[in-house]
């Protein structure tokens, strides 16, 4: 087998573009960071031995099967407690209830504690174990050489300052594409003026009393999932958690933690079935009529954002050309007065498709970490541009840029967050 590996590679990329910001805490909604864990679960998935003989039959195993052995043998492998506390943190967890979910959790956790290579080191320090989990002509761990190579990354990973929201885990069992998660501290009183339901496991707020506590700054909205109640998660809790946790702390500040329903204007995708479900439809279009210059629109089954826009300009530049020259791309497009051409861009978490207004033609097909450069000027509040490589913008050799106009700065306010 090659000692190269296509994931591998990916791997190296996602290091890089993170390690380029050494200075910069990485946190949740990083660009780089769900293509990271995506590349990562890939990595200790590939070549997998997913089935496992039990007194009830062959069960499919994931990762978290050899993480869990691992520490079960704590003892006798002299894990490091860091590692130790890592694992216990994800066996503790009420808002992962499958396999999937807690390695997901256990590789956000390990990131965050730097305890991703102990666990490798600990896993190839048992060969008979280890080659009764992967299949040696298939997978990377399985492999001496390929199992070095990503051991040197993940020395490299360690080098990073994750930040992450730990506690934002309540959807890991479905997706890697978690929501915003916020943090309420309210002033102790009798009601909230929340009504809420449950529907899938899940506490959804479908009204917000006007006047009241929530509603202060638009803080909770219909829509939101209430995942956390005085430090208590409410994923899949009882019927009573939520007046219990009332009466046990009344009269003291209320601490409440959500999932936001909405962001941007666009559903968080795992709600979108249960909206429909509860008919929570009108209040979501509502919502959408306020920002009329995109829509929501399912994109792979993750959700994008539409734009009808006007491309003014599009051009080569240097190799060298960054944000500060993004302003002379947007002077230069107005001053060659160029035919405007109508498109249509769509942007996901990770990446932009621009068409041509029939849809019919593909323009340009960017993610996010080929963007070197995106911004406006104040004196052109409609209009705005991004540079982008051939490839990752860090070894692009050829530059291009667009320059395009929105139909209102609300709009591109929403792309650059995006992108940004």
């Amino acid at each position: 087998m090659s000692v190269s590996h296509p994931l591998l590679k990916q791997l190296k990329g996602h290091v890089y573009e993170l390690r380029k910001d050494a200075q910069t805490e990485v946190r949740d909604h990083h660009p780089t960071m769900l293509p990271l864990c995506h590349t990562l679960e890939e990595i200790f998935q590939a070549g997998l031995k997913t089935k496992l003989n039990t007194p009830f039959g062959l069960m499919r195993k994931d990762y978290w099967f050899w993480v869990q052995f691992l520490y079960e043998q704590r003892d006798k492998y002299r894990m490091p407690y860091a590692l130790v506390e890592a694992i216990e943190s994800v066996q503790n967890s009420k808002k992962v209830h499958t396999n999937l979910g807690r390695g997901r959790l256990f590789l956000r956790t390990a990131l965050v504690k730097k305890v991703l290579p102990n666990i490798l080191k600990l896993l190839m320090f048992d060969e008979i174990f280890l080659f009764s989990s992967y299949d040696p002509s298939s997978s990377i761990l399985g492999n001496e050489i390929m199992c070095e190579i990503l051991s040197s990354l993940l020395h490299e990973l360690n080098k990073i300052d994750f930040k992450l929201e730990l506690k934002n885990a309540s959807f890991l069992d479905e997706t890697w594409n978690l929501g915003v998660y916020k943090k309420f501290e309210f002033v102790p009183c009798k009601e909230m003026g929340i009504t809420f339901v449950y529907a899938r496991g899940r506490v959804i707020v479908v009204k917000v009393e006007e006047g009241s506590v929530a509603a202060e700054e638009n803080q909770i909205e219909p829509g939101d999932v209430l995942d956390e109640l005085y430090g208590q998660s409410l994923y899949r809790c009882s019927r009573g958690l939520i007046s219990s946790l009332a009466n046990k702390y009344r009269g003291l500040p209320i601490y409440l933690s959500v999932v936001k329903g909405f962001y941007v204007g666009s559903i968080y995708s795992p709600l979108k079935p249960i909206f429909e479900k509860l008919h929570l439809k009108k209040a979501f279009n509502k919502k959408e009529e306020e920002k009329p210059d995109y829509i929501f629109t399912p994109d792979s089954g993750t959700g994008s954002l539409k734009f009808n826009l006007s491309l003014l300009a599009r051009f080569r530049v240097n190799s060298d050309e960054k944000a500060e020259n993004v302003d002379n791309a947007i002077i230069r497009a107005l001053e060659a007065k160029w035919e405007p051409e109508e498109v249509i861009m769509y942007v996901t978490e990770r990446e932009i498709k621009m068409y041509d207004k029939d849809e019919t033609e593909l323009l340009v097909h960017k993610h996010f970490s080929e963007i070197s450069a995106c911004g406006r000027k104040k004196t052109y509040p409609d209009v705005f541009a991004f540079i982008f490589g051939n490839t990752t913008c860090t070894i692009a050799e050829e530059f291009r840029c667009f320059v395009l106009r929105a139909t209102s700065p609300v709009a591109i306010a929403t792309i650059l967050e995006l992108i940004g």
